[in-house]
């Protein structure tokens, strides 16, 4: 058994060692000659380079939503709840008692599976559409510019220095920065976005009638 795991250790550090890291590595390297080196030679400051940068990241996180299909998958599974929901008004003609118990029995824990599936599906699908583009894109900024790196640089690890203030906070971090201008732009979207054609009033008309 221990021979087993150390072989499979030693897999997972082949992996890691031989592909994962030098993916990365070569992505960083990539992604800072074609975004952050043209910021730089431009004179544009750190502060401004964040800003811009998770402005593109909510684009990316925008266009992965798209790609994924959300919104289609939302409005599908939503008609076909309420659709189901709506056939399970049909036992209460059942005239016999015990079948009707036995049924909704079974259509009650069918709409339970239904609804976990979706539930696991829906969090994998946000976590790779909003939560990994957040993590990677962070981690990348803490490996290009770390806070020791702009402390050298700029005497400070913020992006932004406040002046002195009765709270006491000297200045704003890159991460606090980048999610102060992630968060609005995916907020804005779900407030101006066009929402997808749905049958559900017209399934919930149908329904109390």
């Amino acid at each position: 058994m221990d021979y087993v795991l150390t072989w499979i250790t030693d897999i997972f550090d082949w992996i890691l060692a031989f592909i994962v890291v030098p993916v990365f590595s070569t992505s960083s390297h990539v992604l800072e000659l074609v975004i952050l080196k043209p910021m730089d030679a431009a004179g544009f400051p750190f502060w401004l380079e964040i800003v811009i940068i998770a402005s593109l990241t909510a684009l990316l996180s925008l266009f992965i939503r798209k790609l994924l299909r959300i919104d289609e998958k939302e409005a599908a599974f939503q008609e076909a709840f309420l659709t189901r929901k709506q056939a399970q008004e049909l036992i209460k003609d059942v005239d016999d008692w015990k079948k009707q118990a036995v049924l909704y029995d079974a259509s009650d824990k069918q709409l339970d599976e239904e609804f976990n599936t979706y539930l696991a599906q829906r969090f994998s699908r946000y976590g790779l559409t909003y939560l990994m583009p957040v993590f990677l894109v962070l981690f990348w900024l803490d490996n290009v510019r770390p806070a020791w790196l702009l402390e050298a640089q700029t005497g400070s690890p913020f992006a932004i220095n406040l002046p002195p203030n009765s709270l006491g906070i000297p200045g704003i971090s890159v991460p606090l920065l980048f999610l102060a201008v992630y968060l609005p732009i995916i907020a804005a979207y779900f407030k101006f976005r066009k929402k997808p054609r749905i049958r559900l009033s017209e399934l919930a008309k149908h329904q109390e009638q």
